[in-house]
């Protein structure tokens, strides 16, 4: 048989030789860059095989993967404490009570035969619990010097109408323009629902003791008279009792100890020296995950206010979370 060339122009059979050449010098590149990846990546391989083994060595030396774990968590909450603390600016905080309790208006409010006690009462679309329940429990309180400012988280006017018609010029009435804000979630925004309006009030209020209720729970009628007596003779800047809390097919549970922790203490249960004015709700509480009243509470210990506990219930809690469903908005 004819070799293959006899049929070809000698040039083109040139051209052709040189470029199968080519190919075979670019393929024989290839492979060589190839053989020198993998060794590279077998090198890398070896040495993340030996952090694994080095790691798990580590981990298995500090307890294993639970005990890491909690260390973490302990860390994690450790920086958010320091971050809550240079947020709150403890240091200026205590100077401002240090100063305050040389003033004159510190005195006034455990020397007044009667002082001027300012409730505040934070409202949004629940006005008519408010009518029904805070506003009849603030009216009859047994301490009559007190001031009501209900405040409404841009409350429908309907609020405004409920206020008024009470008829007494001790409520006062003021609705902001807008909501919040809060966060979106709502498992989020209720540890700060009603920030806004119950600073609002703080700012207005003129009482040598701030009070404070919320538009679905209720203050027992010795509330005030109880919580200022027990101020006055023990010389508390924040004098609060017990509260009863109040679920959905359960029996009422008792809460309240001494010193003030988590679960046993709300500003509801208790009253505030006026002077406390320099330390307001923070709207920012959600992204430490905590409460706005527990937050008020840890940030007034920490820079030493002064609390005293009344061994009796002035404060009824219907939880909100629990009586009201957050999504959807409709009543239990």
């Amino acid at each position: 048989m004819a070799s293959w060339t006899a049929y070809l122009d000698p040039r083109e059979a040139l051209a052709r030789l040189r470029a199968a050449r080519a190919d075979v010098y670019f393929t024989r590149m290839q492979v060589d860059r190839l053989a020198t990846v993998t060794g590279e990546l077998n090198t890398t391989v070896l040495a993340l095989r030996g952090e694994v083994e080095a790691l798990r060595q580590e981990i298995a030396a500090e307890g294993g993967f639970p005990a890491v774990e909690t260390r973490a968590g302990e860390r994690h909450r450790t920086v958010l404490e320091a971050m809550r603390i240079v947020r709150d600016d403890d240091k200026s905080a205590r100077a401002t009570l240090w100063d305050l309790r040389q003033s004159d208006e510190y005195e006034q409010a455990f020397e007044e035969e009667e002082p001027l006690v300012t409730v505040l009462l934070t409202t949004y679309d629940n006005w008519p619990l408010l009518g029904e329940r805070s506003l009849p429990a603030v009216l009859a309180q047994t301490y009559e010097h007190w001031e009501a400012i209900v405040v409404g988280d841009a409350a429908p006017d309907g609020a405004r109408r409920l206020v008024e018609s009470f008829g007494d010029s001790r409520l006062r009435f003021v609705n902001l323009p807008y909501r919040g804000p809060y966060p979106k979630r709502p498992d989020l925004g209720w540890m700060v629902f009603g920030t806004t309006p119950w600073n609002t009030g703080l700012a207005l209020a003129r009482g040598r003791w701030i009070a404070s209720c919320s538009d679905d729970d209720a203050l027992r009628p010795r509330a005030i008279e109880a919580l200022v007596a027990h101020a006055r003779e023990h010389r508390a800047e924040v004098p609060y009792g017990c509260y009863e809390q109040h679920s959905p097919n359960s029996e009422p549970e008792r809460h309240g100890e001494f010193p003030p922790s988590w679960h046993h203490w709300g500003t509801q249960s208790a009253l505030l020296h006026g002077g406390l004015r320099f330390m307001p709700l923070q709207p920012s509480d959600w992204i430490f995950g905590i409460g706005i009243d527990m937050s008020l509470m840890e940030r007034m210990l920490r820079i030493g206010v002064r609390f005293s506990m009344l061994d009796e219930i002035v404060w009824d809690y219907y939880p909100s979370q629990l009586w009201t469903d957050r999504m959807s908005r409709e009543t239990i």
